[in-house]
Parts: C-alpha cells; sequence; structure tokens
C-alpha cells in the first residue's frame, strides 16, 4: 500500500513539473515584458485593430499615442471609422473625441460606459494600453485550469516568440483563448483572441517607438 501511494506521489509530482514549466517560461515572457514597460514612459505605434462580435466585424489602423500615467491619444487613419479622434484622461476618467465624417465638427466628452468610445466587443480606449494587457495576462496565468505553451513561430511574416493560453474563463475576460506574439526582445508586437474557435480580435502594433517625447497638450483632441 506505502509502494502504491509513493508511486502516486511521483507520479503527481511529474506531472505537476511537467505542466508547470510551460507557465513558469510563460512568466519569464511576461516578467521581461514588464521589464520594458517599467522604463517605458511614452509609446507611439500604427495599432491595427480587427474585431468581430457574433455577424459583426471592424478593421481599422489607428495612429496610437500612450503616455504614463495612462494618457492615451487615439486616432482612426484607415478603416471603418477614418478621421475618429479620442483622448483618455485617467484623471477624469473620461474620453473627448470626434467622430468621422460630417460629424467631425461636435466634440464630445464622454464617460467610458458610453457606447461610442466602445469598440463592438465592448472594449474602451482606457483596455487598450499594453499595460492594460500585461496585468490582464498575468491575471489569467494566475487563473487554475488554463493550458499554457509557448515557442517559436511567425507573426505576420515576422519570426516571433508565442505565448498561447487556453481554458480561459469566457465570461470574466472576453475570450477563451488568446495567443501572443513577442519580437526577440520580448515586446509585444501582436496577439489573436479566440472565442470557441473564432478570432474575435487580431491585434498588430507597427512602427512602434518607445521614449519619443510627448506633451500632455498634444495628446488632446482639439
Amino acid at each position: 500500500m506505502k509502494k502504491i501511494f509513493l508511486l502516486f506521489l511521483i507520479l503527481s509530482i511529474i506531472t505537476s513539473s511537467i505542466f508547470s514549466q510551460p507557465k513558469d517560461e510563460a512568466l519569464k515572457i511576461m516578467n521581461s515584458y514588464k521589464t520594458i514597460l517599467d522604463t517605458t514612459t511614452t509609446y507611439t505605434c500604427i495599432l491595427h485593430e480587427y474585431v468581430k462580435a457574433k455577424n459583426k466585424t471592424t478593421d481599422n489602423f489607428w495612429d496610437y499615442k500612450f503616455m504614463k500615467p495612462k494618457y492615451i491619444r487615439m486616432e482612426s487613419i484607415k478603416g471603418d471609422r477614418l478621421g475618429s479622434k479620442a483622448f483618455f484622461d485617467f484623471k477624469t476618467q473620461k474620453v473627448t473625441g470626434r467622430q468621422g465624417g460630417i460629424l467631425s465638427k461636435i466634440k464630445l466628452t464622454l464617460d467610458l460606459s458610453n457606447s461610442l468610445v466602445k469598440n463592438i466587443r465592448g472594449i474602451t480606449i482606457a483596455q487598450s494600453d499594453w499595460l492594460y494587457v500585461l496585468n490582464r495576462t498575468l491575471d489569467i496565468l494566475d487563473d487554475n485550469g488554463v493550458e499554457v505553451s509557448t515557442g517559436e513561430t511567425k507573426f505576420k511574416g515576422e519570426q516571433s516568440k508565442f505565448l498561447h493560453i487556453k481554458n480561459i474563463d469566457l465570461k470574466k475576460y472576453g475570450f477563451d483563448e488568446t495567443k501572443m506574439f513577442f519580437d526577440e526582445n520580448n515586446l509585444l508586437v501582436g496577439f489573436y483572441n479566440f472565442e470557441m474557435g473564432d478570432v474575435v480580435e487580431d491585434i498588430h502594433y507597427q512602427n512602434i517607438k518607445i521614449n519619443p517625447f510627448l506633451t500632455i497638450d498634444s495628446l488632446y483632441v482639439k
């Protein structure tokens, strides 16, 4: 009986070790990414955002600017919301912006709860930055039952490290699977979020610049 118990104990330890290794590797990648963000006070990029909700899709390229602690400016330069501009102020928790087209002359100041500051999946500008994605991913990795794998592959034609997490709580996060892609320095360059095997978010960061000179005044929508 003792031998059987000892055998089960050994198998349990081995199994636990096998499954913990990918999560440990994932945490190494995320901690390295966090180190980058700790020394990043500003960044700019072109954010390509494809989003799907039921039978609707949107596809936009945003001129994206971020300044700590959390000032964000987004301006659509191509796609469904061409000409739209938005500025998020973390102090007021308000979004100031203009819609594209004939409504562009009307300046709006809105709460994050307003549908005009959300995409079709209900995601707001305040949930768009790297720090938000970092913290969300760390929370997911801390959940019980998630399956994790890491490796290397190509993302948008570029060799990348990947982090693949499955069995994510759909109700809690809005997706049940994610594939995240990092460059050789462990900087996030994009991700896919899935719902029931279907890609519902395809995010790609291009023309990334770390710590360019920005002022709050330059981010305002005027």
